[in-house]
This record gives C-alpha cells, structure tokens and sequence, in this order.
C-alpha cells in the first residue's frame, strides 16, 4: 500500500471537491437560460401567452431531465469523494474529464430541447450523456480499487456496484433514446424517465449486505 505521505502532494481533496460543485452549479444554472419566450414573439393578449408558453414545452421538458441527471451525477460524485482523504494525479485527470463531458450537458440540453424532432439534437444529447456516464464509471473504478485515498472508510463493494449500476443504467437509457427518436421522432428524452427507477434500485443495491 503506497505512503498517504507520498500521495498528498498533489492537491488537497477539498480543492477538487469545489471545483466540482462550481462545474455542476454553473452547468445548473446554464440549463434555465433556454426557459424563455423567442424574441421575434411579440404577445398582444392573453391567449397569445398562453400558446407561446405551451409552445416552450420540448424546452422544459429537456430542463427537468438534464438537471435531474446532473443532481443525480452531483449526489453521486459528493459520496464518493466523502469517503476520500486524499487524491492523486490520476484522480485529478479523471475528475477533470468528467466535469468537461458535465459542462457540455447545457449545449446538448439546448439542441435538444430547440429541435426535439431533429434526430442529430438526440444523438448529440445522448452522446453527451454517454460521456458523462464512461466519466463518471471512471472515477468509481479508481476509487474503489485504490483504497489507500480513502483512509479508513474506502468504497465498500456494494457501494460500487451500486454507482456502477446506477451509471451504466443511464447510459443504457441514453442509447434507448437514440432508438426511440429514429422511430418517434420528438419522443425520445422521455426514455429517460427511467433515470427514476434506476436511481431507485441503485440504493437497494447499496443498502445491501456485501
């Protein structure tokens, strides 16, 4: 087991940590901007409004599914570096690609929710949900097979299994939705609904005995 000395040269974990709340708090935030009326609308009554307002629906539908996803990745992320002391130069490159692929969901949630019949929005959506997902795997496996980061609370095995469920399950749902789209044009985010069940027997899984 290599010296916690010889490890902590790199950054201290809490740098790491704050750097990934700001990721996902701006791409949070980025995600609301596309929640609004088109410029070129000019309402004149209610009625107007009202069908503008209906019309803004793909764009809020794409809104709850990112930022849902991302909380999920968020939650994710923040237990697993819980359990760390320290981390390395590794773990720093991989933080840092997956909150690079993060960055990218407010793009891809605005492609998708502008052209929501568009088969290309979909598969940049999906892709981009995908990539956060090979990420996130990523910085799981590390964790849990280098133990000496953790101290004396490492990555149990059911945790593992659970956040490697929980994160392969997504990346099923995105390719799912790629499908959906090719037949159902527009129709293909709502596969991610299944984000919900998933998360759900992902935390069966932890609390199971290992």
């Amino acid at each position: 087991m290599p010296n916690l000395d010889t490890v902590s040269h790199h950054i201290p974990k809490h740098r790491l940590e704050a750097l990934a709340d700001g990721v996902f708090a701006v791409a949070m935030t980025l995600l609301v901007i596309e929640l609004k009326l088109p410029e070129s609308v000019h309402i004149q009554v209610e009625s107007e409004l009202v069908h503008a307002v209906a019309g803004m629906a793909s764009k809020f539908i794409s809104w709850v599914i990112s930022f849902f996803v991302l909380a999920i990745y968020w939650h994710s992320h923040q237990r697993m570096f819980h359990r760390l002391r320290l981390v390395d130069g590794s773990l720093v490159g991989l933080t840092m690609g997956f909150l690079g692929c993060v960055s990218l969901l407010p793009f891809a949630s605005s492609l998708s929710g502008q052209f929501v019949k568009a088969m290309l929005a979909q598969v940049i959506y999906s892709s981009v949900m995908l990539l956060m997902g090979v990420g996130a795997l990523l910085c799981a496996r590390y964790i849990h097979r280098h133990p000496e980061l953790c101290g004396d609370s490492p990555m149990t095995l059911p945790s593992y299994r659970a956040a490697r469920f929980r994160t392969l399950g997504l990346m099923a749902v995105a390719l799912v939705a790629i499908v959906i789209a090719r037949f159902i044009p527009g129709a293909g985010n709502m596969a991610f609904t299944l984000m919900f069940i998933i998360s759900r027997l992902a935390r069966r899984m932890e609390a199971a005995p290992g």
